[in-house]
């Protein structure tokens, strides 16, 4: 097993960011950066990313050509990694929301955004672990949901962002397909109405029918046709209250 190198920080503007500039200085894949808070946090299409304290953010670098994958299979594979650490950490459930979020009581928990750099990739994955979503901006408060209360005792954060690490690059190194029935097994969208959002634009709905091995989403629109959704310009709205 790799040897997990943390760093870990107060406040940063974007763990992605700094790992990114790591790694091009050579830092090796298995290292880690863990913020307390970002001030510049981003997340899919340029969007950025609510950040404040009370959260967990880190950023891990694999290495890219390990698993042959693109950045939406090293995604997936981070969703996993996620789903699986807040159940044995945290005993609680979570769905995954194609492509790259985790759904815990039918509100996002944890956004997901990975990033190539040569032959590496960093994974960032920003979660609210005991965030006050009161104080989120309006327009998250509906959607957004916190693991605990701030308020709550919770288990060691340590604990947890080491667990998610070693998870993380455990998946996207070892080969192990196991993750991908899991993956499929735990999607919130296949099954449900859709709209495919492009640039904020919805630019056609459907029912969403499966996910395939290559972790591209397969929509059937009102006419029967097949759409296959697998790049990360492509978003998807639920047109009904997610299940998970």
């Amino acid at each position: 097993m790799q040897e997990i190198r943390l760093y870990e920080y107060d406040t940063i503007d974007s763990t992605n960011r700094l790992l990114l500039d790591m790694a091009r200085d050579g830092e090796p894949c298995g290292s880690a950066v863990w913020a307390h808070r970002q001030s510049g946090g981003r997340g899919r299409l340029g969007r950025s990313f609510c950040s404040p304290e009370g959260g967990i953010y880190v950023s891990v670098l694999v290495p890219l050509n390990a698993s042959g994958s693109s950045a939406i299979t090293l995604t997936a594979m981070a969703g996993v990694a996620v789903r699986r650490t807040i159940k044995q950490v945290c005993g609680k459930d979570c769905g995954i929301k194609w492509v790259n979020d985790i759904i815990y009581k039918g509100k996002k928990v944890c956004g997901i955004l990975a990033q190539a750099c040569g032959d590496k990739a960093v994974i960032g994955i920003g979660i609210n672990y005991r965030s006050d979503i009161s104080k989120f901006p309006a327009e998250l408060q509906e959607t957004a949901i916190s693991l605990y209360r701030p308020e709550e005792e919770t288990p060691s954060e340590e604990l947890f962002v080491r667990t998610l690490v070693s998870s993380v690059y455990s998946l996207c190194t070892s080969g192990d397909e196991n993750w991908l029935s899991e993956y499929k097994s735990s999607s919130t969208i296949v099954g449900n109405k859709v709209q495919i959002m492009q640039a904020g634009e919805v630019t056609g709905e459907g029912l969403a029918v499966s996910i395939d091995d290559s972790c591209a989403l397969h929509v059937t629109d009102s006419l029967g046709k097949e759409i296959v959704l697998s790049t990360g310009e492509v978003s998807i709205r639920i047109r009904k209250e997610e299940k998970k």
